[in-house]
């Protein structure tokens, strides 16, 4: 695993990784069907980030990829089919990274923070809409922006 995070536990960085599917979950069903475009779209996503991610997180992304498809289906399985209940349980899933995030090196936990949100924004915007416009449905813009994350900023500047 990646040096950066070498100061997270396994369950810690288990988390990390799993945090994908659930947010590719709570985009993909946050209008109570689950899209499975959408679903594809963020397997899609996550590969592309194996050789366009950042470099420091190399073996994250790898394994995230690795990964996903599985996680998907066995939290398919597992969460409730209710939407608000699955949406629920997935933001208080997705809040235990808080934590997690803000122990990390500054400069990692804000990328990590980022990518997490723009990894949200490319499945809300990956179908739907009217060529190309009101792609994120009134449902997906309450968890697009992943509001049980808390941002972690980083400002390389403030360093020197």
């Amino acid at each position: 695993m990646d040096q950066y995070l070498s100061i997270l536990s396994p369950e810690e960085i288990g988390k990390l990784k799993d945090a994908h599917a659930y947010i590719a979950l709570l985009l993909a069903g946050a209008d109570g069907k689950i899209d499975p475009r959408e679903l594809s779209w963020a397997e899609k996503i996550a590969h592309i980030r194996t050789f366009a991610g950042d470099e420091r997180l190399k073996d994250f992304h790898e394994e995230v990829d690795q990964e996903l498809h599985a996680k998907i289906e066995q939290l398919l399985a597992e969460l409730p089919t209710e939407t608000n209940a699955r949406n629920q349980t997935i933001s208080a899933v997705l809040s235990q990274l808080n934590p997690i995030l803000a122990a990390l090196d500054p400069a990692i936990g804000a990328y990590l923070y980022k990518s997490y949100v723009s990894y949200a924004h490319r499945i809300a915007t990956s179908t739907g809409g009217i060529l190309s416009f009101f792609t994120i449905s009134a449902d997906e813009k309450k968890w697009v922006g992943l509001p049980m994350l808390s941002a972690i900023v980083y400002n390389p500047e403030e360093e020197e």
